[in-house]
């Protein structure tokens, strides 16, 4: 018996180099290996542990919002977000759709899991977007509160408690055995572990919930996307000339990107490609406007 179906092997195999660029994120991040982070610890002489906390987009975004600017200043956290960022504008949400290891994980449970797609959650892209922005501006009032210690020094580590990179370092110390990993648990990780894996994973469709609703650093790419999409620079475009109103993209887009009328909504698009590898008819392309020498159905939506 076959363990996957034949859309699946499709699935796959078109999609083989970012899967395997997602694994790879894992252990470029996530301790004991964190090689990424390791590396520039070495070729900056800093003897701190490296682990995933040691690009935490939290803490940057605290001492920005809170006036406290020196300390960005040679933060290996903050020049991570800002790279994150800047490729964004040019590229697209590429650490998001390639690189996280959050979002590799709950995506590929949701892929993985063999429940009904009746029981999972479809949200439109208007509601994605909404929730989106609504849970940034939420995050923007807790860094300016944290930043500004507002509520003393405790609300920063009370936020660590709900953040599913935490919890994702923890587990991945647990499972090398380490002990102390144990006693970092309370009601809100486990909180986070519901919404994380649960909610915005095995019960959404494409698995992709907490890199759309609770992630900052993800809603902030996209912005730099959209923008760096308006001058020009690389988007996934709809040719509607091409598109033959099969369900196949929309079911394959892990951030539910894809509006009703099947254009891309940049506010959530990852440049993942799932949508240019799983439509036959080629009716979705990643490129620019120069080469294109027109704007797309997509672009155009942006800029009014």
């Amino acid at each position: 018996m076959r363990l996957l179906s034949p859309q699946s092997r499709r699935t796959l195999s078109a999609n083989k180099w970012r899967y395997l660029s997602l694994v790879a994120g894992f252990f470029l991040f996530v301790a004991p290996l964190a090689l990424f982070t390791r590396l520039v610890y070495a070729l900056t002489g800093n003897t701190a542990t490296a682990t995933l906390h040691s690009i935490c987009y939290r803490m940057p975004f605290d001492w920005l919002l809170g006036g406290r600017y020196l300390m960005l200043w040679g933060s290996v956290a903050a020049v991570f977000v800002l790279a994150v960022v800047v490729v964004s504008y040019f590229a697209g949400p590429v650490f998001c759709g390639w690189l996280c290891p959050v979002g590799a994980i709950s995506e590929g449970l949701s892929r993985i899991a063999p429940l009904p797609d009746k029981l999972r959650l479809k949200p439109g892209s208007s509601t994605s977007s909404g929730l989106r922005w609504g849970f940034l501006a939420g995050f923007a009032s807790v860094s300016l509160c944290v930043g500004s210690r507002l509520f003393g020094g405790s609300l920063g580590s009370i936020c660590c408690r709900f953040c599913s990179s935490s919890v994702l370092q923890n587990c991945a110390y647990a499972s090398t055995g380490d002990t102390e990993a144990v006693d970092y648990w309370s009601s809100g990780s486990m909180l986070a572990l519901g919404a994380w894996l649960g909610l915005g994973g095995l019960f959404l469709r494409g698995g992709r919930g907490w890199c759309l609703f609770f992630c900052p650093l993800g809603a902030i790419s996209n912005l730099a996307h959209r923008l760096g999409a308006r001058r020009g620079w690389l988007a996934t475009r709809f040719k509607e000339t091409s598109c033959r109103s099969c369900p196949t993209c929309s079911v394959g887009c892990p951030a539910g990107a894809l509006r009703p009328d099947r254009s891309v909504d940049l506010s959530l698009c990852m440049n993942c490609y799932e949508c240019t590898h799983s439509c036959a008819q080629g009716a979705y392309e990643c490129t620019t406007m120069k080469q294109t020498g027109e704007p797309t159905p997509a672009l155009e939506l942006v800029s009014r």
